[in-house]
Order: C-alpha cells, then sequence, then structure tokens
C-alpha cells in the first residue's frame, strides 16, 4: 500500500471506479496466489518423497493448510500495517516486530499463548485440526483486512 503514495498511484486507486474493499481483497488474494504457488512446489517434493518411501499424507496436508492459514494472516496484518504507516520499511519492520513478539511473548508468560499465531500452528504438523485455531485463524484474517478497508476508507474521505 505504501509505494502507491510515493509514486502516485494511490490517488488513481482512491479515484479509481473499482471499490477499496475490491482492490484491497484483489491484493490479498494475489498474496495467497503466490502462497499457493509456493505449496504446490511443496507437493512436487512430496510427490517425490512418497515415490521413494512412505508419508503420512494427513500429517503433511494439516500442515500445508496450517501454513496457509498462517500465511493469511500474516499477510493480512502486513497489509494493514501497510495502510497505517507512511513507509514501506517501517510497515515492514512493525509486522515483522509483531509477528516475533507473538512468537516469543509466550515464553515469558502463558498469558500471552492465546495470541501467538505459532502457538495455534503447532497442531497442525502433528496432524490435528483443531476448529477453533481455525476460526481463530479467519477471525484474525477477516478483522486485519476489514481494519484495512476503513483505514483506507477514511484516508479517501479525508483526502
Amino acid at each position: 500500500m505504501q509505494k502507491k503514495e510515493e509514486i502516485g498511484t494511490e490517488q488513481l486507486l482512491l479515484t479509481s471506479p473499482r471499490s477499496l474493499v475490491s482492490i484491497v481483497l484483489g491484493k490479498f488474494f494475489a498474496a495467497l496466489a503466490i502462497i499457493l504457488i509456493t505449496i504446490l512446489f511443496t507437493l512436487i517434493h512430496l510427490a517425490i518423497l512418497a515415490y521413494f518411501g512412505n508419508v503420512n499424507f494427513t500429517i503433511a496436508g494439516c500442515t500445508l493448510l496450517g501454513f496457509f492459514l498462517l500465511s493469511a494472516a500474516y499477510v493480512s496484518f502486513g497489509m494493514f500495517a501497510s495502510s497505517v504507516t507512511e513507509n514501506q520499511i517501517i510497515a515492514c519492520v512493525l509486522t515483522i516486530g509483531v509477528f516475533m513478539a507473538m512468537w516469543f511473548l509466550p515464553n515469558i508468560s502463558d498469558v500471552f499463548t492465546m495470541f501467538s499465531l505459532i502457538s495455534m500452528f503447532n497442531s497442525f504438523p502433528s496432524g490435528v485440526i483443531a476448529l477453533d485455531e481455525v476460526i481463530m485463524f479467519v477471525s484474525f484474517t477477516v478483522l486485519f483486512i476489514l481494519l484495512t478497508i476503513i483505514v483506507l476508507q477514511r484516508r479517501k474521505s479525508v483526502g
């Protein structure tokens, strides 16, 4: 979102006949498409492993689903950070900093475990898909997509 301000395309996006919702969702789904491509390459490696040995496809499928949900949550927060800051580097540092904090804070106190996306992901590689964790990932993702849309709507109405 930030590079748009610097090169002047933010004005073009804000005055576009497309809605901000479609622009934000387009960026989000484009990022998810890149993530799905990485998962497809992982499936090629999985097929090679299956050819030469035994592979537990249930655990592999659960892990890839968890990776996809975790990645979607990261992308949605990154888009939000990009919409509220003035610089791409600041948005990147903010995003990485928040997720590093969410990763390490459970080691300090168990209170932070419920905020850690990595802690929620940890059950997926064991082959367990917990509905509450899936709902948490999806809720986190939707929340930050909606917050991104709200920030851009306010910027559009003010500017």
